[in-house]
């Protein structure tokens, strides 16, 4: 599509985008203030309409309280007979004139033991007298009983009545004295029923056209509904309804029980907003055409001032496409915008070639290192292989990794981390001769392409050379830091004969060495794939072995050296596997925890554990029994850990005192902040906690003193030379001095021989563990052994 068309599509978009977002404005705006307007004009209306209807309530308010603060009305209650219809008071006050003036349907008297004195109904409206409507009273008393009764002289009502699907407004007064005293004789009611004469002379007086029906007691007004308030004390909901030709108000009354009773509402014509609507299309007309005006004469205008100028720049730059020719220059003219693009084209294609070779560059280069990247480093490799197989030579892939990298990345900053990598890359760059390649692949990656390789020996060399070099102490930015690297190699074409073979099997070996111990090379060999395949055989396995019947607990127990008898025991994890067979713990472990899986595998230890606890219960009621559970670190520190420990033992209902939750103490130790507060949550809840593996590594009594464990387990290293190395005894003796003096129980682990035991007794240790006790056995051996007293002598 041709830019001219573009710009005039653009234009003409932008036109019409303009004239409906000033459609919709207007609309919304202009229509929302005459809606705003008329729904004002309505609520005013109705306001209007329910004053007029409360100006009656006034009115016949005032009737009633002439007559029945009267002492004729008053004296007339109080005759101990009821007198008849011709009686003087009745002939003289309540002539027809009363009903014609005051608009009355209906009048009633009675006494304060609801005797009635008087009644009579009129038509006021056709000047005619109508049968008193008895049954239509006694409804009424009935239905609203305490409309018709006065306690006191106070008492004052009036309101809306519903009887037989007929409104009435009617006042309900106590009949007193002149003065307005009591005490009270007896209640005088008068009524008007809201039927279409008085609707319509209400109607008359509001100068609003207003309509009256009755509704349920269940009736509620719609969510929309707003409040309309005309006094202090009342205030009634109000909404409308309408289409585009009309608009309906509503309002709802409730009777005197304040119940929903009818529904106040007129119509009236839209004129105000079809009158808005119609100004609208006008004005929307006038934009229009004057916005099509508008467009002709930008079209114009754009294609005298830009669109000629550019189909001349644009054959030009044709002319140099077609010629391959970067020294033609666009012939510059005039002084505006489109020279000054003249101008950058031609400058542009003076600095080209720099610039495509700049890219070039960056394309195939780090650009923190300046070393060669990934890409390089593929093309490289395979060009490399093209001539290996032309000239049958041999080269080594050196993959290297950085170890530690990440932690000083993480603690020192990103900055620290990229002055680290640029002087790795310096070193690297002093390793490696003349025809060899560096690169680095991303991250803590680098990747070496040696020259043809004629003697192993030279790798080694090279790969030492490595290691050295890198594991040489850096300053950086005032700082020291120290890493090493874990560096794996293949060889083409023993190892792989594609660059995809070539860089996964140095990746293998590289991984070999991070995961035994890091700071070496290794050669890639088949005995490396197996073992990864084994590691993904395994991984793959556990995850159907949780759910399956393949994993068991066998409990090895502690025996109690001062109470000569078992304290608890140990759940061990045990799996045999159809395919594998059985896999020692020491080898799937790890695994585990690397994929995560140990999450659901320590649940299922628990789970598992608890069951079995309660079973001994069952078997042995009254035993006294600790069962120890080890938890991985990788467990231990994940966020939900301590929810999901909480809900096994509340789920199988079982009393954390008896488990004790053992922790390496190197894990505790590396970890010590976060540690912490885990073991204080598992504490309150009832855990007993230990410190696992204590000595094998470096021993911090300071930090062990902070952590909040009842236990210590003496790791096997230390009990192996206790019979035998002098050293050992001594640092048995005084571990368990130590522990003793901080309140904490001492198990010696890997107990086998009688000189050990010996040697802890002496010690005072207070409990041991191993092969000279019992090795781990199954569940079902357990309550045997609690009964055996003869395991240790």
């Amino acid at each position: 599509m041709s830019l001219r068309r573009k710009i005039m599509i653009y234009v003409g978009l932008t036109t019409l985008s303009l004239l409906t977002l000033l459609y919709l404005i207007s609309e919304r705006t202009l229509l929302n203030n005459y809606k705003r307007m008329e729904l004002d004009g309505l609520r005013e209306n109705m306001k209007q309409s329910l004053l007029s209807y409360f100006d009656e309530y006034t009115n016949l308010g005032a009737i009633t309280i002439n007559y029945a603060g009267w002492d004729d009305t008053y004296n007339f209650v109080a005759r101990p007979t009821i007198p008849g219809n011709n009686d003087p008071y009745l002939t003289v006050n309540y002539t027809d004139s009363l009903y014609t003036s005051s608009r009355l349907n209906m009048t009633l008297l009675m006494n304060n033991s609801k005797q009635i004195y008087f009644g009579k109904a009129y038509d006021y409206a056709n000047n005619l007298p109508l049968e008193y409507p008895s049954s239509m009273i006694n409804m009424l008393m009935k239905e609203h009983a305490s409309f018709f009764e006065q306690p006191d002289a106070s008492s004052r009502k009036q309101g809306l009545l519903i009887v037989d699907k007929q409104p009435l407004i009617a006042a309900s007064y106590p009949v007193l004295t002149s003065n307005n005293e009591g005490p009270v004789h007896g209640t005088l009611v008068f009524a008007r029923f809201l039927d279409s004469n008085y609707i319509r002379y209400i109607s008359e007086k509001a100068d609003i056209p207003m309509t009256i029906s009755i509704v349920d007691p269940s009736f509620r007004p719609p969510a929309q509904a707003t409040a309309i308030t005309i006094s202090k004390n009342r205030s009634f909901p109000f909404w409308t309804e309408s289409d585009e030709s009309t608009i309906k108000s509503f309002t709802l009354l409730p009777d005197v029980d304040n119940k929903p009773a009818i529904l106040l509402q007129f119509m009236k014509p839209r004129e105000l907003y079809q009158e808005a609507q119609r100004s609208i299309m006008f004005y929307m007309f006038f934009f229009g055409l004057s916005g099509l005006v508008f467009f002709f004469i930008i079209s114009y205008v754009l294609q005298r001032t830009i669109f000629a100028r550019l189909n001349h720049t644009i054959g030009g730059m044709n002319v140099i496409k077609t010629k391959q020719d970067f020294s033609i220059r666009i012939r510059e003219s005039g002084r505006d915008e489109i020279t000054q693009l003249e101008k950058s084209f031609n400058h542009m294609m003076s600095s080209l070639e720099k610039s495509q070779n700049e890219i070039q560059y960056q394309a195939n280069h780090d650009k923190l290192t300046n070393l060669a990247n990934r890409k390089a480093f593929f093309e490289y490799l395979e060009d490399r292989i093209r001539h290996s197989q032309q000239v049958n030579s041999s080269f080594a892939v050196i993959f290297i990794d950085l170890d530690r990298f990440k932690l000083i990345n993480d603690t020192m900053g990103h900055h620290m981390g990229d002055l680290l990598l640029k002087e790795v890359s310096v070193r690297l760059r002093r390793c490696i001769k003349e025809g060899e390649f560096l690169c680095r692949l991303g991250g803590d990656e680098f990747c070496i392409i040696s020259q043809a390789v004629h003697d192993f020996g030279q790798i080694d060399h090279l790969a030492k050379v490595i290691k050295e070099t890198i594991n040489a102490p850096y300053v950086l930015g005032g700082y020291h830091a120290s890493i090493s690297a874990s560096i794996g190699i293949s060889l083409y074409p023993e190892h792989g004969t594609d660059s995809e073979s070539l860089l996964h099997h140095s990746d293998m070996a590289m991984l070999d060495v991070k995961e035994t111990g890091k700071n070496n090379y290794r050669w890639f060999s088949d005995t490396i794939e197996d073992i990864r395949t084994r590691r993904m055989l395994i991984e793959q396995f556990l995850k159907d072995a949780i759910n399956g019947e393949e994993l068991t607990l066998h409990y090895q127990p502690k025996w109690d050296l001062v109470q000569n008898k078992i304290a608890g025991v140990e759940a061990l994890l045990r799996w045999t596997n159809p395919q594998l067979g059985h896999v020692s713990p020491y080898e799937f472990i790890p695994i585990a925890e690397s994929s995560g899986i140990i999450n659901d595998m320590g649940e299922w230890i628990m789970r598992t554990a608890c069951r079995q606890f309660v079973a001994w219960q069952k078997q042995s009621p009254g035993m006294s029994l600790i069962v120890a559970i080890n938890i991985s670190g990788v467990q231990l520190l994940q966020p939900n850990f301590i929810e999901r420990i909480q809900g096994v033992f509340t789920d199988e209902n079982v009393d954390p005192c008896h488990f004790e939750l053992e922790v390496t103490e190197s894990f505790a130790i590396e970890n010590f902040e976060e540690v912490i507060n885990i073991l204080v949550e598992l504490r309150n809840l009832g855990f007993m906690i230990s410190i696992d593996d204590f000595g094998a590594g470096y021993s911090s009594m300071k930090y062990v003193c902070q952590l909040p464990i009842q236990c210590m387990k003496i790791d096997k290293t230390l009990i192996d030379q206790l019979a035998d190395n002098v050293r050992s005894q001594v640092v048995v003796s005084t571990l368990i001095e130590m522990a003793h003096r901080l309140k904490l129980t001492v198990v010696a682990e890997g107990v086998e021989l009688p000189e050990q035991l010996h040697l802890l007794r002496t010690y005072r240790c207070d409990q041991i563990q191993g092969f000279l006790i019992s090795k781990p056995v199954p569940a079902d051996r357990v309550i045997e052994l609690l009964h055996t007293n003869d395991l240790v002598r």
